[in-house]
């Protein structure tokens, strides 16, 4: 779709960019691991012990070692791996993390050059039949030899078996997990179009818990601007916490808390195997499957089929942070197909917790996901580390158990916002918004699909000036949150690059003062507050407006009379929830007049005046400038319109 400009109509000018939208990030396509490429029970010495233990000898260790690969990347790229991502990555995870039950140094079973293998009664290892692999991987990365287990071999026949080879390398002492870490440009990098990727690859015997995984990151993707840091960050540590646990592929491995499988295992000391999933069947105590009764458009309801996680902690939580009693567990991704599907949190219900299966907006590592890699059997959480999750919580059971098109009516039958779901369909010009915890512009990402989509996601009855055979067409951008619609932060693109993006507490997103239409400003103090109308731009005779508005970042401070906003050089109490404060401010040669609608000061504040100590306005205003004074050397419209029309050819991306 090609930008435009609107024509020069009076004295008025009005602007408008005709908006290229699609999903900023895809799905997360995490793999478990065949059984051919990962070992079970690798036999571990017990811990040499020095002195007597606690509970701070236990915290998770992991061993970060960094395939010659990341050596190879550009000196920028491979500063930002190894010198903060990696780090910091690693450091959040430690300390979130303890393991229950330590072992001695690391020391990986080495893998077979068949898939064929025999276990000796009363022996812990296990015996390649034929010989041992040259090389033993962990995903894309050889295992060093000093990491390696000596090779034990059976004859084809099974009658003959020893170890043969160089014996035990000295293992990896001091650690609980062992990372290796690679920048290969894969088959599977150039397919999913991913930042990263990561899994286990190596089971101890004692609780079936992960003691080595991989990550590699797909160089093409990785990123060094400022603004993507924090993306790239949660990214690194949403693919370490699946390699920790949270896979699909070890459900039916999980442990109660007394070390007790929580899935039957066979003779063979393994669960079934699923051979339509290519997983370890897990049992009905770790995940169990729901039919909802599901509200469609026409008035029409059917059996929706769900998979929750169902241990002891996801249920308490989960009940917790919805206010549903009733509910059986936290759902699991349904929809992305294999590596998204059940390796993630159901994006509609847990729209930013990083654990969903795709990178939107502002990512949190909620209670829900420490609860998870807890109920595993494997470690103890620190929740104090856990991030605020707003997302769906207090919404209740009609929320959490239903559609979106249940919730949507019932919220429109009381006239209630129908947040945090939205009902507006993208177009230009944009009706911006705010992000749910108002801390990026957003836009509501509903959308018109080429096809039907499937009846179980067909949520509209009708839509304005939407035609009625066209309903069936219409859904929420991102696919795996069931197509329900929500407000989603964007980036602009300019000349095909990246610029910036809607988040207002990066100070790097702050627009040319010539962009700056709304007289914003982008700092660690600002907030999004809506605007009751577009901001007008005039410079004595001449007028300019932009057509995409609804909202915009500004910043804001506490203090006892209560929350304060600040545009340009004036500050503006709020008094009240919705109040309307007008704004006349001027910046170089333009004056800005504008109104922006107050959030309720406990949004931002901890210590809000009490209703009977507020006065009694509900409007604040600054007295108007005029625009014809203070201004100078003022050029023809035609030339001085040039340099902002060029910066409006811009692509916006959500």
């Amino acid at each position: 779709m090609e930008p435009s400009v609107s024509r020069v109509l009076g004295p008025t000018v009005v602007l408008s960019i005709l908006a290229v939208l699609a999903s900023c990030h895809g799905a997360c396509k995490h793999r478990a691991p065949p059984p051919d490429e990962f070992v079970h029970h690798v036999h571990l010495k017990p811990e040499r012990l020095t002195k007597r233990s606690s509970p701070g000898d236990l915290q998770l260790k992991i061993k970060t070692i960094y395939d010659s690969s990341v050596d190879q990347l550009p000196a920028d790229k491979r500063r930002l791996v190894k010198d903060k991502l990696f780090p910091e990555a690693i450091d959040y995870l430690q300390r979130a993390f303890s393991v229950r039950r330590r072992a001695g140094p690391v020391l990986l079973s080495r893998q077979c050059a068949s898939s064929r293998y025999l276990r000796k009664r009363d022996d812990p290892h296990r015996y390649c039949q034929g010989a041992c692999a040259d090389v033993t991987r962990c995903g894309p990365v050889a295992v060093p030899q000093h990491h390696l287990q000596q090779c034990k071999v059976c004859s084809e026949a099974g009658t003959s078996c020893g170890p043969w080879g160089p014996p035990d390398g000295p293992g990896v002492e001091g650690s609980d997990f062992v990372l290796y870490v690679s920048g290969v440009t894969t088959e599977r990098c150039g397919q999913e179009n991913i930042v990263a990727y990561a899994a286990y690859c190596q089971l101890e015997a004692a609780l079936d818990r992960p003691i080595a995984g991989y990550a590699n990151l797909c160089p093409a993707m990785i990123s060094s601007q400022p603004q993507e840091f924090d993306g790239m960050l949660s990214t690194v540590k949403h693919e370490i916490i699946h390699a920790l646990g949270f896979s699909a592929g070890l459900f039916a491995f999980y442990h109660d808390d007394e070390g007790r499988p929580l899935t039957p295992r066979f003779a063979s000391g393994l669960p079934a195997f699923n051979e339509s999933l290519g997983l370890y069947q897990w049992s009905d105590a770790v995940v169990r499957r729901i039919s909802r009764l599901w509200d469609i458009r026409g008035g029409q309801m059917v059996r929706h089929q769900v998979h929750v996680l169902a241990t002891p902690r996801v249920v308490e939580e989960a009940r917790r942070h919805f206010n549903c009693p009733i509910l059986e567990g936290m759902e699991l991704e349904n929809q992305g197909g294999t590596g998204t599907e059940l390796n993630h949190w159901e994006k509609r219900l847990l729209e930013n917790e990083a654990m969903t299966g795709s990178h939107t907006q502002n990512r949190v590592f909620s209670r829900l996901t420490l609860a998870l890699m807890e109920d595993s059997g494997w470690y103890r959480a620190n929740y104090s580390l856990a991030q605020k999750l707003d997302w769906g919580r207090g919404l209740g059971c009609d929320f959490v158990m239903k559609s979106c098109k249940f919730w949507m009516d019932r919220r429109r039958q009381s006239r209630r916002s129908v947040g945090p779901f939205c009902d507006r369909v993208r177009a230009s010009p944009l009706q911006l918004s705010c992000r749910q915890d108002q801390l990026a512009v957003a836009v509501c990402n509903l959308q018109r699909y080429a096809q039907e989509l499937p009846p179980d996601y067909q949520y509209f009855d009708r839509i304005p000036d939407v035609p009625a055979d066209q309903l069936s067409s219409f859904g929420g951008s991102v696919e795996i949150a069931d197509f329900c619609p929500f407000s989603q932060e964007f980036s602009w693109n300019l000349g095909g690059e990246h610029q910036r993006n809607s988040y207002c507490r990066a100070p790097e997103n702050q627009p040319d003062w010539w962009r700056n239409y709304g007289a914003e400003l982008y700092g660690p103090a600002s907030v999004c507050l809506h605007q009751e109308a577009p901001f007008v731009m005039e410079q004595c005779s001449r007028r300019l407006s932009y057509p995409d508005w609804g909202s915009g970042c500004y910043e804001v401070s506490c203090s006892v009379r209560g929350l304060t906003v600040l545009v340009q050089d004036r500050s503006f109490v709020c008094v009240r929830k919705g109040q309307v404060l007008r704004v006349s401010v001027r910046v170089r040669d333009w004056v800005y007049n504008g109104a922006l609608i107050c959030p309720a000061c406990t949004d931002f504040c901890e210590d809000c005046p009490l209703p009977h100590q507020l006065p009694p306005s509900n409007t604040s205003r600054s007295n108007p400038i005029d625009p014809c004074s203070g201004s100078s050397g003022l050029r023809p419209l035609r030339v001085d319109l040039l340099p902002l029309l060029a910066g409006l050819i811009a692509a916006l991306w959500i």
